[in-house]
C-alpha cells in the first residue's frame, strides 16, 4: 500500500470512527510494511492475528461507525494474508461478540446505546446477549484468548485469511 492509499484509509477511518480509530489505522499501516520486511528477512514466516468484531460481518443499528471500522479491519487482514502468504506470513482474524466482562468498550455510553437499541435496561445486556446466541452461552475474555492462541500457534499452521467467530453462535455473522 502506497502513502496515498494509506492517507485515504486514514481519512476514511477518521470520518467513520473518529481520531482514535484513525490513529490505530495509521499506526498499523505504518508498522505493517516494516513487520513484513522483518518477517521476510528472518525467513521464518510470521503470524498476525487481528481482533475485530462480529459487527465487521453483521450490521447493528446505531453502530455504523463501529461496524464500518471493524469491516475494514477484517478486509485489511484478508489483503495482508494475500500479501504475506508467499513468505509464509499468516494473517487471521478473531471476531468476538458481546464480551462484556473486562471490556472497556462496554463502559459508559456504548453500553447505554446498545441497551437502548435493543430496548432493554443496561443491567439486562449480558443476559440479552446470552439468550440471543444460538448456544445460549456468554462469551468471556478467555474464550477470545483461546481463539487467538489457536491462530498464533502451530495448530493452525495451514491457515491464513481466516476468521474465527467467537460469539456462541450468531447466524448473521456466519462467513460466506
Amino acid at each position: 500500500m502506497g502513502p496515498e492509499q494509506a492517507e485515504l484509509v486514514v481519512a476514511l477511518t477518521r470520518a467513520a470512527q473518529g481520531e482514535q480509530q484513525a490513529e490505530l489505522a495509521a499506526h498499523w499501516l505504518r508498522v505493517q510494511p516494516e513487520a513484513f520486511r522483518l518477517f521476510r528477512r528472518q525467513n521464518l514466516g510470521g503470524n498476525v492475528v487481528f481482533v475485530a468484531s462480529k459487527n465487521g460481518l453483521a450490521s447493528s443499528p446505531n453502530a455504523a461507525a463501529y461496524c464500518t471500522a471493524k469491516a475494514a479491519e477484517i478486509h485489511l487482514a484478508r489483503c495482508l494474508a494475500l500479501e504475506g502468504a508467499d513468505a509464509g506470513i499468516r494473517v487471521n482474524t478473531v471476531n468476538p461478540d458481546a464480551v462484556l466482562r473486562g471490556s472497556k468498550i462496554w463502559n459508559g455510553e456504548w453500553r447505554e446505546q446498545r441497551a437502548a437499541s435493543s430496548k432493554i435496561e443496561v443491567d439486562e445486556l449480558e443476559e440479552h446477549y446470552r439468550k440471543r446466541s444460538m448456544l445460549k452461552l456468554n462469551v468471556f475474555p478467555e474464550d477470545i484468548a483461546e481463539a487467538i492462541y489457536f491462530l498464533a500457534s502451530d495448530l493452525s499452521a495451514k491457515s491464513t485469511g481466516n476468521i474465527i467467530n467467537v460469539d456462541a453462535g450468531n447466524a448473521q455473522s456466519f462467513t460466506r
